[in-house]
């Protein structure tokens, strides 16, 4: 009877064993990463989001900058900065980046035609 008995509370621990290895978390996504882009810096659909549409590699970014020092709308640039994993609840356009540097790149912005 007490075989029995311990016999079957080892079945029942060792049954939960492989249930509790597969509970491991997957670690989570690095908050931040480095990120180089270039495209035309157009006004993003709320006001005070600017957006980085980067034609070649089919990437938007929801760009801001720190400094005062920032590029007109419609100006094409390229730049690196630091990107962020988690969505922007204010701007939801493309990666939010924060640029740390910048640089002006003509024939980037595609001419809109006059009317």
């Amino acid at each position: 009877m007490k075989i029995r008995i311990l016999f079957m509370v080892w079945l029942s621990l060792t049954s939960s064993i492989p249930s509790i290895a597969q509970n491991t978390p997957t670690p989570p996504s690095p908050p931040t990463a480095h990120i180089k882009g270039h495209g035309c810096l157009k006004p993003g659909n709320v006001s005070d989001c600017v957006v980085v549409n980067d034609y070649k590699s089919h990437r938007k970014y929801n760009v801001f900058f720190l400094n005062n020092e920032k590029p007109d709308l419609n100006t094409g640039i390229s730049f690196e900065g630091l990107g962020y994993s988690h969505p922007d609840p204010h701007c939801k356009q493309g990666q939010k980046v924060q640029v740390t540097e910048w640089k002006p790149v003509p024939g980037e912005c595609p001419q809109q035609k006059q009317k």
